[in-house]
């Protein structure tokens, strides 16, 4: 697998390893206009893959961002001889290049961009000076050796790679602005085309995946992670339990009949021979886990909090699923619910073709136009079901969804039109009732007479004296 940036190639190269299954690295081009992967690189990479505190794409990310350094290095400082002052400032120089898009035709950088590529190139650097006696291959030496020079002849160096970032922040300075070109907003999945599109959805799984996704609210690839034994009925109610795909705990009993305690990694590996679908890569079985906030946060698991009586609605479908699908269904050696016609698990391009299929019948039957729309609408309207028409809290709608911050609920708390509307006309409504009411007494008034109304106040009065 190729990805293709600038004069540089980063291919996904297939590993054996105990924790991964690709590794992206950089195809470059030797003296002779040979391809040959970049070492240094590969090893830098590795070395990020071992330590596990960064996502996969991060990775790839970060390999592109390295290459760019090269890119630089090679097109536009190297068809003249360097001078040391250069040298000196080689990683500066390439960062306000990077940041401003003024060579290789490069487009000037987002914040996001610019700080990710400060962190791949500053941590790479530190990389090959911690690995100074490695035997680096002789096109790689020149390099890396002008990339410590740069760095050790910066004063302050790590301060002084920071300065972009700064002057960004500083937003009396005048910096650069990102043109708006609208009202950015979380497109939910329209309400009144949601149960259409789930009868345009044939297949149980389908069926069943679509409905949890809108009805539960969680993301897809959380879905998709799940084990078996995650999906079970209970008093007539179906529960669906999140886990982490890796360090969440369970217990499972083994071929001998022993019981074993630990991770999901170590149950993956000890039963199956497996690595979490977050390890895998660029695998298309490969699968993301964004940060959530559990219910159990020792055991990191949570439930799925289901509206409309969806719990109690979808156990026919489940049952449907469960024990006609998937008993016609290839069995593999996986623990994984979701799965495709071969038995292998559910992978997220297969899930987001049949969402496509179904959005499409329903903009062909019904004549209109869904485009734009994807599985993660589904999440959107759960959201804004729950703010827009359940009026929830917050805090709670933020539990129901999982957000690991209050600031990624508070976007739900946008006021969809039909709402504002609707609240208006009740606002309408109510003072023209309360307009209606103080109507009334004038009316009364008159037919009693002014006269009549004071004679009763005074008696009223004098009574209460006596």
């Amino acid at each position: 697998m190729l990805s293709f940036d600038g004069a540089h190639i980063v291919i996904h190269l297939a590993i054996e390893a105990p924790d991964a299954k690709t590794l992206p690295v950089l195809v470059e081009l030797d003296e002779r206009g040979l391809p040959t992967m970049s070492l240094s690189v590969a090893m830098y990479a590795r070395y990020l893959q071992r330590e596990g505190a960064r996502s996969y794409e991060t990775l790839r990310k970060y390999v592109t961002a390295i290459g760019k350094l090269k890119d630089y290095y090679t097109l536009v400082c190297g068809s003249k001889p360097i001078e040391a002052r250069e040298i000196g400032r080689l990683l500066e120089d390439f960062l306000h290049a990077y940041d401003h898009g003024t060579v290789l035709g490069w487009a000037p950088s987002s914040q996001n961009e610019y700080v990710l590529c400060r962190s791949a190139v500053v941590e790479y650097v530190k990389f090959v000076m911690d690995n100074g006696d490695a035997i680096w291959p002789t096109r790689e030496i020149r390099f890396i050796e002008d990339c410590r020079v740069s760095w050790s002849g910066s004063q302050h160096a790590e301060k002084s790679l920071l300065f972009h970032t700064k002057k960004r922040l500083r937003k009396k300075t005048g910096g650069r602005k990102k043109a708006l070109t609208g009202l950015r907003q979380y497109k939910p999945f329209p309400q009144k085309y949601l149960q259409l599109l789930l009868d345009e959805t044939k297949n149980p799984r389908d069926r069943l995946l679509f409905s949890t996704l809108a009805f539960g609210g969680r993301r897809i690839s959380e879905v998709l992670n799940a084990f078996t034994h995650d999906v079970f009925t209970d008093k007539e109610m179906l529960h669906f339990v999140l886990a982490h795909p890796v360090q969440s705990l369970m217990e499972w009993t083994n071929l001998s009949g022993a019981t074993l305690r630990g991770t999901r990694k170590e149950y993956l590996k000890k039963q199956f021979g497996l690595l979490p679908r977050t390890d895998h890569g660029a695998e298309r079985s490969a699968l993301g886990w964004k940060g959530i906030k559990f219910d159990d946060e020792a055991a990191l698991k949570s439930e799925t909090y289901f509206i409309r009586n969806a719990d109690k609605e979808l156990v026919p479908l489940y049952r449907e699923y469960l024990h006609e699908v998937r008993q016609r269904l290839p069995r593999r050696p996986h623990p994984y619910y979701w799965v495709n016609e071969d038995g292998e698990p559910l992978t997220l391009k297969a899930a987001a073709k049949q969402f496509d299929l179904a959005r499409k019948r329903v903009e062909k039957k019904f004549g209109v136009s869904l485009k734009g729309y994807g599985l993660h609408s589904l999440r959107h309207y759960y959201g804004f079901y729950c703010v827009d028409v359940l009026k929830a809290d917050l805090l709670m709608v933020q539990k129901w969804m999982g957000h690991a911050q209050i600031s990624s609920t508070a976007v739900y708390a946008h006021i969809s039109p039909e709402t504002a509307r609707d609240e208006l006309a009740a606002a309408e409504g109510r003072k023209a009732v309360g307009a209606q009411a103080q109507g009334v007494l004038p009316s009364a008034l008159q037919r009693h007479g002014t006269t009549a109304l004071g004679d009763i106040d005074t008696k009223r009065l004098t009574r209460k004296m006596r």
